[in-house]
């Protein structure tokens, strides 16, 4: 490996200069680019090598984030003949990091192969060789680029645009003078930064703050800066750039505020629809309009008007002009008034400004000489009657247009509105909404499920809206097996059953795309927890397969009976937490196998438990009525199960319940899905 320097093609020592940075190199064959060091110059081996032996990998003496650029450098060297190739690279060193201009080109050794000449090069009058490269890139990301000498104590702006107070490239000042710039409160930050790399408690910092211009009006800017020397005899100095980040700011704050007033008017939404799903008397309808529905759309004022004998009867709220109200109240349906049109019609209209409504309207201006409003929102209480019911008007005190999102809901508020209060004057909300929740959140058919007959029933807490959170499902998927679901989301409340209709939608999904009973439970965990849901919810997960196969898996529910020819037994697996409650909780799976004949009861704790009843009383009363009535029909069996909770538990409960008995082929192939049937107190469904 040595290298004879007054062979032809080798570099002479006359050549590479006795005072000069310069290093041979072998090419190493792994990694691809590597090179080791055979020779080196005094003042390259004082420098880099400490005065140790100069045999040693090139890349050990930089700092990590320019090998990969050493080795492309080496190889570019390699493939270019005796062509110089040349980039900056950070060496490391002691006192820090240090970039100096690198140029490598290959020459022949003696012995036939290649070698690599690498030249460190040196201060030249003053500039740094590769410093208008640097500033070109600097430059073209629209940074300004500065050095701050910490010996002189003298900021220098070298290239970029003038920041505001005229500061730009060719200016210097001490760093005092600098900082007397800086918006006053960001000053101890800033401050703070440079301390941090003159310190050496930082090898690099960023810094966001504000500059004001002319007008006193600040604006945003981040520096980026770190400590370095440039040449190993350069001082010590601090390079950075700067960045006007004003819109950025700007556009991110609107954002954040954008996002806070739509999460704010969400939430004033879902009051305002729970309002108006309560409401169980025209008092209550009417302070949910007045109070909630102009903040929910970003309005000052909402008034009110309710249709009787054909004529307007209003009442208002604060923000609404006591003029506006009289010019409306007692008002014909049949008068050309948006407000009369869009009750008339049930179409909710919109009007953006007020020149908007003189060329829409023009015969009646009354209305703006009522208020000083700029903008309106007429929107209509829809019933499903063909009689108009009423309206309401939502001021704004600037012109505002609303989004495609703000006019559908206008038009469901207006539907959520009018149908409440058609219940009121009906006098039957409380037992029409909680029919509709029960209704429309449990399914009204089950699906064939092929070996298996299922048969579910359900039973609210109370009558009216005291509606629960228990809930079942039954999914036909795509491979032939069947989904049986049974849980309980935790209160008693429209929005617990509301819920409950989320949880079982999204288990629904789940169990389509993969319906594996631990995977199915942990992905609804992970949405409840990720919703933010302020409730938790059991529930009990069977997977059944043609051939008698039961999957199962549970999450803090009551485990389920299995009844056989030998008798009824309580299947108690392991399982997991609640659904809602642990980020990354398990759901054991648990396989069990169903004969012909073989019953299940998957049941919700009201049916189980209560003051006078024990789990495990109440369990032995299930594995009693499935043993006795293994046979009979499965309708009958599931009404047993549900009259137990009447009789034993001491208390009226939510209570669900999903009975499924593996048949013959015979028995089930001729059965399809049946709508599910009711009677007074028990929904009930079948399947099979």
């Amino acid at each position: 490996m040595c290298v004879d320097a007054s062979a032809p093609g080798c570099p002479r020592h006359e050549a590479l200069g006795v005072d000069g940075m310069w290093m041979l190199l072998a090419p190493a064959d792994e990694p691809a680019g590597a090179g080791e060091l055979i020779r080196a110059s005094p003042r390259a081996r004082a420098a880099l090598l400490d005065g140790g032996p100069p045999r040693r990998s090139f890349a050990d003496l930089l700092a990590p984030t320019s090998v990969a650029i050493s080795r492309q450098l080496l190889l570019d060297a390699l493939e270019g003949g005796g062509r110089a190739c040349r980039q900056p690279l950070e060496y490391a060193h002691a006192d820090g990091a240090v970039i100096c201009m690198t140029s490598a080109r290959r020459f022949d050794r003696c012995d036939g192969g290649h070698g690599l000449l690498v030249e460190i090069e040196e201060e030249e009058e003053g500039e740094w060789l590769h410093w208008e490269a640097l500033r070109s890139m600097t430059v073209l990301a629209d940074h300004s680029l500065w050095t701050y000498d910490e010996e002189a104590d003298e900021f220098s702006w070298l290239d970029g645009e003038r920041l505001y107070n005229g500061v730009g490239p060719g200016d210097r000042m001490p760093l005092a003078e600098l900082l007397g710039l800086v918006y006053a409160d960001d000053v101890g930050r800033v401050e703070e930064a440079f301390w941090a790399l003159r310190k050496g408690r930082a090898r690099q910092v960023d810094v966001d703050f504000r500059m004001p211009d002319e007008h006193g009006d600040p604006h945003w800017l981040r520096t980026l800066a770190r400590l370095v020397r440039f040449g190993f005899d350069g001082k010590r100095r601090v390079v950075g750039t700067t960045i006007n980040t004003t819109a950025a700011v700007e556009r991110h704050q609107s954002l954040l505020k954008a996002h806070a007033d739509a999460r704010r008017r969400g939430d004033l939404v879902q009051q305002l629809a729970a309002a108006f799903v309560s409401a169980a008397t025209e008092d209550e309808l009417t302070t949910a309009i007045l109070n909630r529905v102009a903040p929910a759309f970003g309005g000052n004022g909402t008034l009110l008007a309710f249709v009787e004998e054909g004529r307007l009867r209003v009442t208002f709220g604060a923000g609404i002009d006591p003029a506006l109200a009289r010019s409306l109240h007692g008002l014909p349906l049949e008068a050309p008034k948006p407000l009369t049109e869009a009750i008339r019609t049930g179409t909710p209209l919109f009007i953006a400004t007020r020149d908007d409504y003189r060329r829409s309207w023009p015969l009646a201006h009354g209305l703006l000489d009522a208020t000083a409003a700029e903008s309106f929102i007429m929107i209509p209480l829809r019933g499903q009657g063909a009689s108009p019911l009423g309206g309401w008007v939502v001021t704004f005190d600037r012109p505002h247009n609303l989004s495609d999102h703000e006019q559908t809901l206008a038009g469901v508020m207006a539907d959520l509105a009018g149908q409440a209060w058609e219940r009121i004057r009906l006098q039957s909300a409380r037992a029409e909404l909680a029919s509709t929740v029960q209704r429309n959140l449990l399914p009204a058919l089950l699906p064939v499920a092929p070996g298996y007959e299922i048969e579910a029933r359900y039973s609210p807490a109370h009558h009216g809206l005291d509606v629960g959170g228990d809930w079942y499902d039954v999914i036909a998927l795509p491979d032939g097996s069947t989904a049986c679901i049974i849980g309980d989301v935790q209160g008693h409340s429209v929005q617990a059953a509301a819920l409950m209709g989320q949880v079982r939608t999204a288990m629904h999904a789940y169990a389509w795309q993969d319906p594996a009973p631990d995977r199915v439970l942990a992905r609804t965990n992970d949405l409840m927890l990720q919703m933010r849901l302020p409730v938790f919810a059991t529930c009990l997960y069977a997977l059944l397969t043609p051939d008698g196969r039961v999957m199962t898996a549970r999450a803090g529910h009551v485990p389920l009976v299995h009844a056989a020819e030998g008798g009824a037994e309580v299947r108690e697996y392991p399982g997991g937490p609640p659904l809602g409650v642990l980020a990354g909780s398990d759901f054991p799976v648990h396989v069990l196998h169903m004969a012909p004949g073989d019953l299940l009861a998957l049941v919700t704790d009201g049916l189980v438990e209560g003051p006078q009843l024990p789990i495990d009383a109440g369990l032995a009363g299930i594995c009693d009525v499935a043993e006795r009535r293994r046979a009979a029909p499965l309708a009958e069996i599931a009404n047993v199960v549900m009259a137990q909770g009447d009789s034993l538990t001491g208390h009226v409960d939510d209570r669900a319940v999903l009975v499924v008995r593996r048949g013959t082929c015979e028995e089930t192939s001729v059965a399809g899905p049946r709508r599910a049937l009711a009677d007074s107190n028990h929904p009930a469904g079948s399947a099979g």
